[in-house]
């Protein structure tokens, strides 16, 4: 299908696309995976840590489980089944993906789900390598892994259980990559040559245009023990095949993709450093998107111009480029192509897993954009903002026209990882995933070896529909949310917290793989992958353990506005916590938004004295000289039912004459009280009216 419009300003952009649930029915929603990937080549790493890779699996309504595949060997002439890519929970049921996703698993009293259906087949191969999953492949036994981000694209197709043409999305070909393949390039081709034949679709094919070319494309991060490959890919223009790219990242470079294409001039005839489908410029030409003889990026021809919200993308990239490469002062504001943002960029040093891992932390911190410090994060920084939607009587529309930062690590991650593949390393032990459940700066990075037999009991149960304490998304995801009530004190223990965790595993990292190294020697793969197993169990249950104790020391130290910071005295004293300043002064606390103190003082002079001296007279000269004649009238003539009782004034009948001055001093307070209102009023409405605009 051809692109119509000038110009796309998706909502896909602000968090509110949604995206269908892939099944044969394909009519339920949820919410798209709007995801961070960056590429790290093994020369751009530091010694020993291999190339890397990572995925932000953003999405509010994934399933965020992690499971292990295991390797099987198929009979001569076997079909493999091709299901459709479900991210909800349980993203897949059956007995042919490794215990995680048997029937059996699934949280009883939630819904009665049925066994996952197969959409079509392709012809199965006759060995299949194991290899770790979630909502996409991430690394297999052999060390190639991958990250994912979806891109919006101009070409999109509709699945062939829905009416369409094509059979392919990103999670199924990754998958087949992951069981077929032991390199970068050679997952490229396979997952290219895939979708060329059988038809590729993104991850919404029906609804508005703003909403499917949105989520028409895909990039993938792939990585081997040694190189790195950017992988683009959308379907072609008559929805029955693809297009697809991919690039080499240099040895000494990073690259990142942030919901947007980043490959830009291609020259396929270069094979060490290009991929590609042979149909690329004849699907621009008949599609409308190119005219021979003009210049050719990718990015540009295939991609979506997201106009104003295009920081959505680049801002990203940058800030990747920008902590790896500061030397380098790349510019934070860029055109809606990013074009003086080069596709990969040479890091300043050898990056670490921990340096990788606070990349995908990151939420701007120390720049203009840091949203720890904009208003929007309230007084006590919380650097989260939720998604929109159109409340409040808002339409999309509206929506659209305005946008926070987006950071790279997101309140809505489900799960996120860096990867090593390490040609210095033994598969049994060079395949590492590091592995983190919910919002990546509130969560613990884990190690997980791919050849593991079980992933971590821990990491592979549970569901965003019933909190379990016997998951660790749980655990991360409830001291997130607590935490971020007081963000600004509570983010220092959150990473006192990471660092005792993951700074122990880098340190022993190597003696940990030297044993299981030793066993393999002794016993066999089958001892080496017993002790791994074991050993990331007992790191995954360590960390739950500790996170909800964590939870209960955040909760008693932290609550009703006051910090619980000195409880081994005789008498306690707990800081009260308060409010900073700017925030005091935003929210009108000195009398109007904007006053400060100094305002406040002026406009409070005089006004707590007992003989209460106006500083300038009330401008309401009718109201004050009729009430004035109201109290003299009162002194001077008897209201009805009243007996006059000598010199005494006027009471009512019935009553006390003792009386009078109370009733005389209520209805002068009454009076004074309207003359202050008032004057406070006036007083206010000086103030509102010097804010600067």
């Amino acid at each position: 299908m051809k692109f119509s419009l000038n110009s796309l300003f998706s909502l896909l952009t602000i968090g509110v696309a949604v995206s269908y649930d892939l099944a044969p029915e394909g009519s339920e929603m949820h919410d798209p995976d709007q995801c961070t990937a960056i590429l790290v080549s093994a020369g751009a790493a530091a010694d020993g840590v291999g190339s890397m890779t990572t995925h932000t699996n953003d999405c509010l309504d994934c399933d965020f489980r992690l499971a292990k595949v295991p390797a099987k060997d198929h009979a001569p002439g076997s079909m493999r089944k091709i299901i459709g890519g479900r991210a909800q929970y349980p993203r897949y049921i059956g007995d042919d993906r490794g215990s995680v996703y048997t029937k059996d698993k699934i949280i009883p009293g939630l819904y009665d789900w049925d066994t996952t259906e197969a959409l079509g087949e392709i012809p199965e191969v006759e060995h299949t390598y194991a290899y770790l999953d979630g909502d996409y492949g991430i690394q297999n036994e052999h060390q190639l892994a991958m990250g994912e981000s979806t891109c919006g694209a101009l070409l999109h197709a509709v699945p062939t259980f829905d009416g369409g043409d094509s059979l392919l999305e990103m999670s199924e070909l990754s998958r087949i990559a992951m069981e077929r393949c032991k390199t970068a390039r050679c997952a490229n081709q396979l997952m290219g040559d895939l979708a060329v034949e059988y038809g590729f679709y993104g991850a919404v094919w029906k609804g508005d245009d703003m909403t499917v070319y949105g989520e028409a494309g895909e990039a993938m991060t792939i990585n081997d023990k040694t190189e790195s490959w950017m992988f683009h890919i959308l379907s072609d223009d008559t929805g029955a095949s693809a297009v697809w790219v991919a690039q080499r990242v240099p040895e000494g470079h990073i690259a990142a993709v942030a919901n947007g294409f980043v490959i830009k001039e291609i020259d396929l005839d270069d094979t060490e450093n290009f991929m590609g489908s042979s149909n690329i410029y004849d699907v621009a030409e008949r599609a409308g998107l190119w005219t021979k003889g003009e210049h050719f990026s990718f990015a540009e021809v295939f991609g979506m111009n997201r106009g104003h919200l295009s920081t959505y993308v680049n801002r990203r990239v940058w800030r990747v480029f920008d902590l790896a490469a500061p030397s380098l002062k790349l510019p934070a504001k860029t055109d809606v192509w990013a074009r003086d943002y080069p596709f990969s960029v040479p890091v300043d040093k050898g990056l670490t897993v921990a340096d990788v891992a606070a990349m995908q932390r990151d939420y701007y911190e120390g720049t203009e954009f840091d949203t720890s410090k904009q208003p929007a994060g309230g007084p006590y920084g919380n650097p989260a903002r939720v998604d929109q939607s159109p409340v409040d009587g808002m339409t999309k529309d509206e929506l659209v026209e305005g946008r926070f930062e987006r950071t790279i690590s997101l309140f809505r991650t489900s799960y996120s990882f860096v990867t090593q593949s390490r040609s210095t390393k033994p598969d049994i032990v060079g395949a590492l995933t590091w592995f983190g459940q919910f919002t990546p700066h509130a969560t613990v990075y884990i190690p997980v070896y791919a050849h593991v037999s079980e992933v971590p009991e821990s990491l592979s149960t549970g569901a965003l529909q019933r909190l379990d304490r016997k998951a660790n998304w749980w655990a991360f995801s409830a001291v997130g949310n607590y935490a971020a009530q007081w963000f600004s004190f509570t983010i220092g223990e959150i990473r006192t917290m990471q660092h005792k965790f993951e700074d122990e595993w880098f340190k022993n990292q190597d003696s940990v793989e030297e044993l299981g190294l030793t066993i393999q020697g002794f016993g066999g793969d089958v001892a080496a992958v017993g002790y791994l197993t074991d050993w990331c169990n007992e790191q995954a249950l360590d960390v739950r353990t500790q996170w909800w104790e964590f939870l209960d020391y955040l909760m008693g130290k932290y609550r009703d506005g006051m910090m619980m910071d000195k409880i081994h005295t005789e008498t306690i004293s707990p800081t009260k916590l308060f409010y900073p300043r700017w925030w005091l002064e935003m929210v009108g606390y000195w009398g109007f938004p904007g006053a400060t103190y100094e305002d406040a003082k002026k406009a409070n002079e005089g006004e707590h004295d007992y003989n209460l001296e106006w500083d300038e007279k009330p401008e309401h000269k009718k109201d004050q000289k009729e009430a004035e004649e109201a109290i003299e009238s009162y002194h001077n003539k008897p209201p009805p039912n009243t007996e006059t009782l000598g010199a005494a004034s006027p009471v009512p009948v019935g009553t006390s004459a003792s009386l009078g001055p109370i009733i005389l001093a209520g209805l002068v307070g009454a009076v004074f009280g309207v003359f202050g209102k008032v004057y406070a009023d006036k007083k206010a409405y000086a103030g509102y009216a010097t804010i600067p605009v």
